[in-house]
């Protein structure tokens, strides 16, 4: 069995789950924001739910997710190199490749709640007090924090498929690097 093969085609899926929704953002159970992984890289998330055809204010324009822009990156950079390389050298670089890719996956989403729950708290602590007889301004500034954590940030299906396809073919390398499998040893016993 040919497991870079494999390996190849697993990175390859991983690649076309940025094409599918990534994230969605929500609001006590309502969507609001959906986004695919291409959708990240270049800033153009799109309102979803009641919000869908709602135009985006143009001074909160997103700015593009830096994480996701280089998981993609290192995982076509892999994936590449795996394509131009042979035997152990073509895993070793598909397997830097994958773990990359998942690791800088999971540092994106991550951001992306640490950055919302930063301009949440922000907002709510500068949200301007107004004369209220019903509520003193601590207790308008705790209904501003208690709506911010209602908003949640999920991870979508083209997310998990790049996950996936990434540690599937990161796997699928680890056996070539350990030996298993004769086409390993055919290619690099071939006179190139």
């Amino acid at each position: 069995m040919d497991y870079l093969l494999l390996a190849r085609i697993a990175k390859l899926v991983g690649l076309m789950g940025f094409l599918l929704p990534w994230v969605t953002v929500s609001c006590s159970g309502n969507v609001i924001l959906e986004a695919t992984g291409l959708q990240l890289m270049t800033g153009d998330p799109q309102p979803a739910g009641a919000l869908a055809g709602a135009e985006q204010n143009q001074t909160d324009d997103a700015e593009p997710a830096v994480g996701v822009i280089l998981a993609f990156a290192v995982a076509a950079i892999g994936l590449v190199v795996g394509f131009l390389l042979k035997g152990k050298r073509a895993a070793g670089a598909m397997l830097a490749g994958a773990v990359l890719c998942i690791g800088l996956s999971f540092y994106s989403i991550e951001n992306m709640r640490t950055e919302l729950t930063r301009e949440m708290n922000e907002q709510s602590s500068d949200a301007p007090v107004e004369d209220n007889p019903f509520f003193s301004g601590d207790q308008q500034r705790e209904f501003a924090r208690a709506a911010a954590s209602a908003i949640r940030i999920e991870e979508e299906e083209g997310f998990w498929v790049t996950v996936g396809g990434m540690g599937v073919g990161g796997v699928l390398c680890l056996l070539v690097l350990a030996g298993v499998g004769g086409a390993v040893r055919r290619e690099e016993q071939s006179p190139n």
